[in-house]
């Protein structure tokens, strides 16, 4: 499972595959090992790794050395060397160094893809994924397509009347194929590949539906927990739907009669996990429901566009958010109350599974919502082995989940993204981002203090790109910004005569991120002034400067040959020839024009065969034929000629080669 441990526990964390030889190998055949030394010392043991590698009945050549948990160094020996350092007095060990694998994944089967998302939770890497967990997860939602083959799908209840748990709409399958698709080598794997998933359909085919019908999905949940039979019960209830509604009244809908508040504290109370969207309004959640309800873990969106920490991936292509941040549409919470039942999950640009049998790609707090569905299941069993969040009530499955997010953070900084606790965007909280960090504890974490309106704060100053010269463009950023939403940003370049901003004046009507350089701009600094402004107040921050160089002097004069054409490959029948045409001085546009000549056995006197391309495959060449390469280059100036050196035997005159024929008006 990859589990965090108490303070002083101590895990295995890889999986150790046996180390082979092969039969027969020549016994000067290296392999890897580790040479681990008995003192203590790092001046002694890097003394001790010289005197080794000077040794010279040996070609010990050390790839890491180790001078801190132990002493020693790890390369590839004989078994020769082998037994001589086993014998060395010095050394304590000589180890196989063998292949290690983490623990909780197995490899991805070929010609499948484990999406970003998933990876961006934990729950897998490129080459490794999970395995399925021993728990049911129910999709209340439009329904599963039941024959999806990338899905290991069940029916559970048709809620809308159709009469029929398969999907007519398509979302219901993408939440399913986020949570288990399989790794079955297509397609796309889910957190928990090949998990059973429920359909539990209480949306119709318009992807809309009632609140009978959703608490009509939530009691056949919670029927599952009571029934005599223990093979369907239900432990993760996924929910990527809501709409609006009160604001919870802390007695779980009795005191406000919120009927579907009162339904899913009775399924909770029964042992569900229920994970639910925070909704796609880019609004406070505290007045939509499911989401405000305490009892159930609610998942705001993040937008990642390459499955990594650090924010380096670019904008995302199908909605334009930034890489690592808030998703522009997600819900939040400005409530200590929603912030501590919320956690983030990636949901923009996210690839599934799709009615039909297909996949597609879409965004949302509902795609969102089954990346953390996942991971309670995942939390609770990973293949053959337990999870802590096994056998635990939801109020604690949901405490591990925030626990697990919220320790990742801690631990990796930079692992998080722009909008979460450590870098709030005024006034809302997203949650931490959703991990595999999962602890035994249930010790809840504090719920983070929404933050203080203020003005705006630059957090990453604006930056320009682009190549610094007359006549190219060049590209500005606004930077990166906190404070109180909305902010506004105005943008104007400015040029400069030296480092100080005082020396600045602005450049008229330059007000775009991009600015196409001129001959005013020559050697002057140039800087883009981005003006941010809140009702809170307003900030003019400067990005470091750019020097404009002259733009270069266009070349001039008639063809020149700067380097010789050259031929490459071998002369024979059938066999062909390469020829690179060398460098060129002189004015631009320059046109090119290649010929082959051929020099008869015993004559350095070539005539032109016809062939005018950069290769060349003779359909003869008898013992003793030599081959030219020609390059007439052509501009407004005039045109000139230059050619290889012969290629052919060796047994030939090395006489440059007289070639018959140049085209006329080309000088050489």
């Amino acid at each position: 499972m990859g589990l965090s441990l108490p303070q002083g526990a101590v895990a295995l964390l890889a999986v150790l595959a046996p180390f082979s030889v092969v039969a027969g190998a020549d016994a000067a055949a290296e392999q890897p090992y580790i040479v681990v030394y008995k003192t203590q010392s790092k001046a002694v043991g890097q003394e001790t790794t010289k005197d080794i590698v000077a040794d010279r009945d040996t070609d010990i050549d050390p790839e890491l050395r180790y001078g801190t948990a132990v002493q020693g160094f790890s390369a590839d020996l004989t078994k020769s060397e082998v037994k001589d350092l086993k014998a060395d007095p010095r050394v304590a060990a000589v180890a196989p160094d063998l292949p290690v694998q983490a623990t909780g994944l197995v490899s991805l089967a070929g010609g499948d893809s484990a999406p970003s998302g998933i990876r961006r939770a934990g729950a897998a890497t490129t080459t490794q994924v999970r395995e399925a967990s021993p728990v049911n997860v129910a999709v209340i939602d439009t329904g599963i397509d039941l024959d999806h083959p990338d899905l290991n799908a069940a029916a559970g209840r048709d809620c809308t009347g159709s009469g029929t748990t398969d999907d007519g709409n398509g979302h219901g399958t993408h939440v399913a194929g986020t949570i288990a698709a399989k790794n079955n080598g297509t397609g796309v794997t889910g957190v928990v590949p090949g998990t059973k998933v429920w359909a539990v359909r209480v949306l119709g085919s318009n992807g809309s539906g009632s609140t009978s019908g959703v608490i009509c999905g939530i009691d056949w949940v919670t029927s599952t927990r009571k029934d005599t039979v223990t093979t369907n019960d239900i432990s993760v209830a996924n929910m990527s739907l809501g709409g609006r509604g009160a604001v919870p009244d802390g007695n779980c809908g009795k005191t406000n009669g919120d009927v579907m508040h009162q339904a899913i504290c009775t399924s909770v109370a029964a042992g569900v996990t229920y994970v639910v969207a925070a909704g796609n309004d880019g609004a406070d959640l505290q007045n939509s429901a499911p989401a405000s309800y305490p009892e159930v873990l609610t998942v705001s969106s993040v937008s990642d566009s390459d499955g990594l920490p650090g924010g380096t991936g670019g904008s995302l292509s199908c909605i334009g958010n930034g890489d690592d941040t808030a998703a522009s549409y997600s819900n939040y919470a400005t409530r200590a109350a929603d912030a501590a039942h919320l956690i983030a999950a990636p949901g923009s640009c996210i690839t599934s599974t799709w009615m039909g049998g297909g996949y597609r790609t879409i965004s949302g707090t509902s795609m969102a919502t089954p990346h953390v569905a996942g991971l309670a299941a995942l939390c609770m069993g990973d293949g053959a082995t337990r999870g802590p969040c096994l056998g635990k009530a939801p109020a604690e499955v949901v405490s591990i989940l925030r626990k697990a997010a919220a320790d990742q953070s801690a631990a990796a900084p930079s692992s998080g993204f722009a909008g979460d606790p450590t870098r709030p965007v005024s006034g809302r909280t997203y949650g931490y981002l959703a991990s595999t960090r999962f602890s035994a504890t249930s010790t809840t974490p504090t719920p983070p203090t929404p933050p203080v309106a203020t003005a705006p704060v630059n957090t990453v100053k604006p930056a320009i790109s682009g190549t610094a010269v007359v006549g190219q463009t060049l590209t500005a950023t606004t930077g990166t910004w906190t404070g109180a939403a909305p902010i506004t940003y105005a943008l104007q370049w400015m040029r400069c005569t030296a480092a100080s901003v005082t020396t600045c004046a602005v450049v008229a009507g330059a007000t775009k991120t991009t600015l196409v350089t001129t001959t005013n701009d020559q050697n002057r600094q140039l800087r883009m002034r981005v003006t941010a402004k809140n009702a809170k107040g307003t900030v003019v921050v400067y990005s470091e400067p750019v020097v404009v160089a002259p733009k270069p002097a266009a070349p001039s004069g008639p063809p020149i040959p700067k380097s010789t054409p050259t031929i490459s490959g071998t002369v024979a029948a059938g066999a062909t020839l390469t020829a690179n045409p060398g460098t060129w001085n002189g004015a631009l546009p320059m046109t090119f024009t290649y010929y082959w000549a051929s020099c008869a056995p015993g004559s350095n006197v070539c005539y032109f065969t016809g062939a005018t391309g950069q290769t060349f495959t003779p359909s003869s060449a008898p013992a003793g034929t030599r081959f030219v390469f020609v390059v007439v280059a052509r501009n407004n100036l005039g045109a000139a000629a230059a050619q290889s050196a012969v290629t052919g035997t060796a047994s030939m005159s090395d006489a440059t080669p007289s070639v018959v024929g140049l085209p006329g008006g080309v000088r050489r």
